[in-house]
């Protein structure tokens, strides 16, 4: 079962070899792993996607939250979290096959971010399943290059009670 993890952590040189080390020492396979920045700069934020059973997935967060430099390790799998990935495509493309690419990448909502005279480069960003189905959709047309992020998670909101709602809205 793939499993979502979010860990906060220090900014700095050597925590992304850590956590790396830590998963690679447990024979722990990382699906997808993407860093970025926080509001505060001394932060960074990690989405890390594996392919974990659930006791595998508990050791694995306990292994992370000892590390030194993270400050939390939250396993968001079951909370539905929001997910995104972004890709880019180059795709065979002919004069022949251009407008059934416009199509199928206004669709997906696709951008299209260069065309050339044998090839076409196009960006989407979604839900990993959207971005599946939007490759599967280019994929008889010859898919020749791929680069992916990889998936970013974040909670959902905290659902408010009716009356907060109406409260923060009339605001």
């Amino acid at each position: 079962m793939l499993r979502i993890f979010i860990a906060i952590t220090d900014n700095e040189p050597g925590v992304l070899d850590r956590l790396a080390s830590t998963f690679r020492r447990r024979g722990f396979n990382i699906h997808s792993l993407t860093v970025s920045p926080t509001l505060d700069p001394a932060v960074s934020r990690f989405t890390l996607v594996t392919d974990l059973d659930d006791k595998a997935a508990r050791a694995a967060k306990n292994f992370l939250e000892r590390l030194v430099n993270i400050h939390s390790v939250v396993d968001v799998t079951g909370a539905t979290p929001l997910l995104r990935d972004t890709v880019l495509l180059r795709v065979a493309a002919t004069g022949a096959t251009q407008a059934g690419l416009f199509q199928i990448a206004n669709l997906f909502q696709a951008e299209i971010l260069d065309v050339g005279a044998d090839s076409m480069v196009m960006a989407s960003s979604g839900s990993p399943e959207r971005i599946e189905a939007f490759m599967t959709s280019l994929r008889p047309y010859g898919l020749l290059e791929m680069g992916r992020t990889g998936a970013v998670a974040m909670q959902r909101c905290a659902v408010q009670a009716a009356t907060s709602l109406e409260t923060a809205v009339s605001f």
